[in-house]
């Protein structure tokens, strides 16, 4: 393995715990085997993260990050609400795409409590808060069907976890190919429930 600054391999060490805890479940996968798919030593992995729990918590960061960076990149020069919807859909869909591991991740991070799922939650705050006021900004406009703004994000939030999640457990099953069209077919399921959870009744 070439020689790589510190942060680069605190970096690496996040991206293959992460893909190792979205596998096989944070008490299924162990730090000797992070470690030895980075080719490190375990005593190297400890000494960037003292111990599992401290791995984890930085996995959380990470992922939590990623997507707030890939959701803004996404939102940039949307304007309309349904627009900003599909453009979050879209990225959220896509972020699994290109990181499949993502999906059962944050479903291992649910799993653990909310003590563990709240690191997180933490990183995408900022974004709920703005996504709560533009939702009841398009309700007192008339433009979003009424409803309490915090349950309607939470509501979708869970449809596109929650499809995200049955399709990266297709994909391990059936393989790649199969696992990208039923992601695809989740994308297109949830936009059309997206839709009609805004949409106020003609």
């Amino acid at each position: 393995m070439p020689r790589t600054g510190g942060k680069e391999r605190r970096s690496t060490l996040v991206e293959e715990a992460i893909r190792a805890f979205g596998r096989h479940g944070y008490n299924g996968a162990s730090l000797d085997q992070i470690a030895t798919a980075v080719g490190v030593r375990k005593q190297t992995l400890l000494y960037y993260f003292p111990s599992k729990d401290a791995l984890l918590e930085a996995c959380l960061t990470a992922a939590g990050e990623r997507l707030a960076a890939e959701i803004g990149a996404a939102l940039e020069g949307k304007e309309t609400y349904w627009d900003r919807a599909e453009a979050v859909i879209h990225a959220v869909f896509g972020l699994a795409e290109q990181w499949p591991e993502f999906p059962m991740f944050i479903r291992e991070a649910g799993r653990l409590g909310p003590a563990a799922f709240e690191r997180f939650a933490d990183v995408l705050d900022p974004m709920r808060k703005r996504a709560i006021e533009f939702l009841q900004d398009g309700m007192d406009r008339g433009e979003i069907r009424a409803q309490d703004p915090a349950m309607l994000l939470f509501t979708l939030y869970t449809a596109v976890v929650g499809s995200l999640t049955e399709a990266s457990v297709l994909n391990a099953v059936v393989g790649a190919d199969k696992g990208r069209a039923s992601l695809r077919r989740r994308e297109r399921e949830v936009i059309g429930f997206v839709r009609s959870a805004l949409v106020p009744p003609a």
